[in-house]
Order: structure tokens, then C-alpha cells, then sequence
């Protein structure tokens, strides 16, 4: 008996205290491959920053092998295009097909000087496919939404800061060759209201429970009333149960703080059960 009650109570303090908290999860829901919105109606929406046509540049150097004085270095410049694919019309590696991003390789071979006045030859390497709109998946992270483009064994997070410059594509960790971040400043990428808030989950929760709670005491009072003829506190339902329930909430509370688990026994004498306990019968 004295579990079915912990569990009443702890019920009651999730339901009641815990419930539209847990289920109020700042998750922006996707709406398309460039908005997503909040439950408050807040959210992003990068179509005022698409381009006419292009994309988004940025590159970045690294040395592809090291010595006394790096002769190798490869360029890789990542394009982002958001909401909307772009194709570039050529037959290069996987480029050939409309996209949201993709990548481009060059190696930097110095051909010949030292220093500030090096010479360096500029080959193409390879142009690679790394996502398109459809491919496009909303997530939540420390700083905010991010978009995340899957094409494996790449992926591709496209973070999405808040900024009141125009729009600029950055770089922001390149240490993993297969899993880069990049950084989408824009305007765009602030959240602003996008949409009427509509109600959570967790108060339509708490409108369902206290809809049926006030229910089921106006069923009980009439009941007890008009058929059974009860006067004063006694046509309350289950009066007994809501006089405990503050007892009922305090143990609930101490249950889930220990683990779930009942208290431990005393040590000491065990007297007779009483007979007209519940554990008796």
C-alpha cells in the first residue's frame, strides 16, 4: 500500500508541477530547409537572405604535410546556398546535380621563391556534393538552431548565428576532414516572431487533467447528494484521498528524490501485525 502511494503522489507532482516543464522542450520544429519555429512562435527563416544566384563562399587553407618550410598547401572552399538548390551546369566529380552545398578542393604546389614572394601553382582537385534541400535538418544546439546536411560519410553543420552585418558563410571547427562546421551570419538567423504561440503540450496536459479533476467532483458531489443523501464536507468524493493528498505530494517528492526506492526498516522488534490492516489480509 505504501508503494501505490508513492507512486499517486509522485504522479501527481509530475503531472501537476513537473509536466508542462518537461514537455515545453525549446525545440525549434522544422517548417521547411531554411525555417524552423519554436512553440512560443519564435523561430528562424533564412529566405530574405537568399542570393539571386550564387552562393555563400568561404575557404580555408591547411598544409598537407609538414616540413622545415610547407611547400604543399590545400585549399578547400565550402559554397551555401539556404532554402532553395542551385546547379551549377558542369560534369565535375559529384557537382553535377542541383545543391544546397558543396565543397571544392585545389592544391597549392610552390613552384618556386621563398616567403612573402613564393609562387604557387593552383590545381583543381576535386568538386564534391554534399547536400541539397531535401537533405536539410534542423537542430538545437548551445548556440542556437543549425542546419545539418547529411551525405555520408560527410556531414555538414551549418550553425546559425544571429548577426546585423550582412550575411557572410565562416568557418568554425575544420578538424574533422568529414564532420565541418561552419557559421551562417546573418540578420535572418536572429529569431524573431514568426508565428501566433500556440498552446504546449504540457498546458493542454494540465487543461485535460483539471478538466476531468473538476468533472469527476461535480459527478461525485451530485452523486453522493442527491442519491446518497450526504450533508456537508461528507458529499466530497473520496474525501479521505483529498485529505491525504498533501501527505501523498510530500512522500511522492521524497520517493523520486530516493531513487524510486522505499525507505529502509529500523532494526528492532517486529510486533504482531495488526488484523485489520491492509498487509494482513
Amino acid at each position: 500500500m505504501a508503494v501505490i502511494n508513492n507512486y499517486l503522489g509522485f504522479a501527481f507532482v509530475f503531472l501537476v508541477f513537473l509536466g508542462p516543464f518537461e514537455c515545453s522542450a525549446d525545440i525549434c520544429e522544422q517548417r521547411g530547409p531554411c525555417k524552423c519555429v519554436y512553440p512560443n512562435g519564435t523561430g528562424v527563416d533564412l529566405s530574405p537572405s537568399v542570393l539571386p544566384s550564387g552562393f555563400y563562399p568561404v575557404s580555408y587553407y591547411k598544409p598537407t604535410y609538414n616540413a622545415a618550410e610547407v611547400a604543399k598547401y590545400e585549399l578547400q572552399t565550402y559554397y551555401f546556398h539556404p532554402c532553395a538548390d542551385v546547379s551549377l551546369n558542369v560534369s565535375v566529380n559529384s557537382c553535377n546535380r542541383p545543391m544546397t552545398i558543396y565543397r571544392e578542393s585545389y592544391t597549392l604546389n610552390k613552384t618556386a621563391g621563398t616567403g612573402v614572394g613564393a609562387t604557387f601553382n593552383l590545381t583543381s582537385t576535386n568538386c564534391e556534393y554534399l547536400g541539397d534541400k531535401a537533405d536539410a535538418n534542423f537542430t538545437s544546439g548551445n548556440t542556437g538552431p543549425a542546419i545539418t546536411f547529411h551525405n555520408g560519410p560527410s556531414t555538414t553543420t551549418v550553425l546559425l548565428i544571429c548577426s546585423d552585418s550582412a550575411s557572410q558563410l565562416h568557418t568554425y571547427n575544420m578538424d574533422e576532414p568529414n564532420a565541418g562546421i561552419l557559421a551562417f551570419y546573418s540578420k535572418d538567423a536572429c529569431l524573431k516572431q514568426l508565428e501566433e504561440p500556440g498552446r504546449s503540450f504540457g498546458s493542454t496536459l494540465l487543461i485535460i487533467f483539471f478538466s476531468f479533476v473538476i468533472f469527476y467532483l461535480v459527478l461525485g458531489v451530485c452523486t453522493k447528494k442527491f442519491l446518497m443523501g450526504a450533508t456537508g464536507v461528507e458529499v466530497i468524493p473520496n474525501l479521505g484521498f483529498w485529505t491525504d493528498l498533501p501527505n501523498l505530494v510530500k512522500d511522492g517528492w521524497a520517493f523520486a528524490i530516493r531513487g524510486f526506492r522505499l525507505p529502509t526498516r529500523g532494526v528492532g522488534p517486529v510486533g504482531p501485525a495488526d488484523p485489520n490492516s491492509y498487509d494482513s489480509i
